[in-house]
């Protein structure tokens, strides 16, 4: 099942549209919308979004469920209280530049959805709305963690069928006062690295996925700056999303408190997913 906290807004309404792609390739083509009566926007204008939502859900034959939720202690539990336990569900969730110059997630709902453990979650930077959240060229920055694919497949399977092209890239970090004096030979043995590691990665793909459906290539560059070369790379590649699979220790540290991360956030030219799974 597919899960969406919409807060009312139409920027809600923007990250929706790729929670009702998901429900549309899942087998109960379900959408389970789920909005908490905070009072923050008038029960009519959110009414007047949800029947929007309806019919865009009934023209890709999704089955709309609302659900408008008392408030309880916060929005957090409220929404956490309301969605199931359920490792094969994915919950949507969005999140947005806030005023006076507050980060996009630290202290936001969407951080605390992101830490719960009840069902993956994505939380989405949409900044290209007329995608419609249907995008066809997909950045995918890797960091090198253990889990490899199967941290990101829950997500990924949902996005095959419509994908022309998967960029993976891995940006080998390493300090700026250490690169001016790198040999030849090291940047050869870390960028071997990071290609032994995408390649382990695309064969987890097409043993899970089959024959790719999409062109695949990867990329691997020496980075003194990791934000500056992946914000570099989807500028390049003109891609449509760039989607961060994050395990539970990069999510503490290279998110909520790393400023790359939000970097990420403020400066990207496409939609950009943070992902978590179980």
């Amino acid at each position: 099942m597919i899960i969406l906290a919409h807060d009312g807004s139409i920027y809600d309404d923007w990250v929706a549209r790729y929670a009702i792609r998901f429900a549309a390739m899942e087998e109960d083509r379900k959408l389970l919308v789920l909005h908490v009566l905070d009072g923050r926007v008038s029960p009519e204008v959110v009414e007047t979004r949800f029947n929007v939502l309806a019919g865009e859900c009934a023209s890709c034959n999704v089955n709309f469920l609302p659900q408008h939720l008392p408030m309880g202690l916060s929005v957090h539990r409220t929404l956490c209280q309301a969605t199931p336990a359920d490792p094969e569900a994915l919950l949507v969730c969005g999140t947005r530049v806030r005023p006076r110059r507050q980060k996009y997630l630290s202290g936001t709902i969407s951080e605390k959805l992101l830490c719960m453990n009840q069902c993956p979650v994505v939380a989405f930077r949409v900044v290209q709305p007329g995608l419609l959240g249907n995008p066809h060229d997909l950045l995918l920055p890797l960091a090198g963690h253990l889990g490899g694919y199967p941290r990101v497949k829950p997500l990924l399977r949902r996005f095959g069928t419509h994908l022309r092209s998967l960029h993976m890239c891995r940006a080998m970090q390493i300090n700026p006062l250490r690169h001016p004096h790198l040999s030849q030979e090291s940047e050869v043995l870390l960028k071997n690295w990071g290609h032994k590691y995408l390649t382990g990665f695309r064969t987890e793909m097409e043993d899970s996925l089959g024959p790719l459906p999409f062109r695949c290539d990867q990329r691997v560059m020496i980075a003194t700056d990791w934000a500056h070369e992946i914000l570099l790379q989807a500028s390049r590649l003109k891609s449509q999303l760039m989607l961060l699979g994050l395990s539970e220790r990069s999510l503490v540290y290279r998110v909520f408190h790393n400023a790359a991360i939000e970097r990420i956030l403020h400066e990207t030219p496409c939609d950009v997913g943070i992902y978590r799974a179980l």
